[in-house]
């Protein structure tokens, strides 16, 4: 047993046989999580419900008020687009907030990042996966971290006044990252990328205003990020980490993930106009071949890709704010849940 890892912390016991994908399918390298515990879930849950009622009941008064409008540009922009690109999790504190974990898919036990704190958020494994890349809060902004996995040491990768919210590692060594600031008219952000070997100065790959979920391509040079030139219109696009080529838009959606070939880029779009009802959807980067992912039910979101290629693991949810991790085939087939025991967001596989 490593020094920095707590273990175990929770197993499902459930074999799981006739759901699709069985157990000794699966790969045995761990997936990276942000996790709660059951207990943590469930004060999150009843949280989250009371929170609710204040919220319409507030919102209600601001109509009545005709102060609405008035009252929504002078929230925290910030804080809103962590939780827009990341999730309703990142703000929390104290028992509300996840911890940076690692899920062994096989026997869904459950290990701690000791050295990674609350509310660190997983994003990338390096090709030999012996480094972990991670998000974590530095007071009023988010920084990104790696971990090793030999020693478990952890260290951070970037500094400063910008939020570096999310990365993934790209060829040549490089790091790719969004870079947001405050503005008098918003949040702006954009991706960047560093020079071969991680080294400064960072370079913009992108122009804003608001962009974020970067996913490497290592062996093309690639990055596909999400661009929202309209807030909650979310698409995604293809750029070259050269920059001798624009960026190509490829499709609306959220949540882009390549798989480990390159040879898919996985993402999570609605099946018609209701942006409320996502799914999974794969297709080339040439934007070819767009297909559903599965047949689907609940909504679908932040797919990842098995290291040998054959599964994506996601996150859906049966009753909000739980989120459980489900899993499927890179067909399409094979639904099963893979973990339920407490909350399990952003895998990273």
């Amino acid at each position: 047993m490593r020094p920095w890892l707590i273990w175990p912390v929770a197993l499902l016991g459930c074999a799981c046989a006739g759901l699709g994908v069985t157990d000794a399918e699966l790969p045995e390298q761990p997936i990276a999580i942000h996790y709660r515990t059951p207990e943590e879930a469930r004060r999150r849950a009843e949280a989250f419900q009371a929170e609710g009622v204040e919220r319409a009941r507030t919102q209600r008064q601001f109509r009545r008020q005709r102060r609405y409008n008035a009252v929504v540009p002078h929230l925290d922009q910030l804080e809103g687009l962590l939780r827009r690109v990341l999730g309703d999790s990142l703000g929390e504190t104290g028992s509300y907030a996840g911890r940076l974990a690692l899920l062994h898919p096989r026997t869904r036990e459950v290990t701690l990042v000791a050295g990674a704190r609350r509310g660190a958020i997983p994003l990338d494994w390096s090709p030999n996966r012996d480094r972990l890349l991670f998000a974590q809060p530095e007071g009023r902004v988010f920084q990104l971290w790696e971990l090793r996995v030999a020693d478990g040491r952890t260290h951070p990768l970037t500094h400063g006044t910008l939020s570096h919210i999310q990365g993934c590692y790209a060829e040549q060594g490089r790091l790719v990252a969004v870079a947001a600031r405050r503005r008098e008219e918003g949040v702006h952000s954009v991706i960047v990328r560093s020079q071969p070997g991680g080294r400064g100065p960072f370079v913009a790959i992108s122009e804003g205003p608001v962009d974020h979920s970067p996913t490497c391509a290592l062996r093309e040079g690639r990055v596909a990020w999400v661009a929202e030139a309209e807030p909650g219109r979310p698409e995604i696009l293809l750029g070259d980490l050269t920059l001798r080529r624009p960026p190509r838009h490829l499709s609306p959606g959220r949540d882009p993930a390549f798989a480990p070939d390159s040879s898919w880029l996985l993402f999570s779009a609605p099946l018609g106009r209701d942006w409320r009802d996502f799914r999974l959807w794969r297709m080339r980067p040439d934007a070819g071949g767009r297909v559903p992912l599965g047949a689907g039910g609940l909504p679908e979101f932040r797919p990842t890709v098995s290291p040998d290629g054959r599964f994506v693991a996601y996150v859906a949810s049966e009753e909000v704010p739980k989120r459980g991790l489900y899993l499927r085939r890179i067909d399409g087939s094979g639904d099963r849940v893979l973990f339920a025991d407490g909350d399990a967001e952003h895998p990273v596989w």
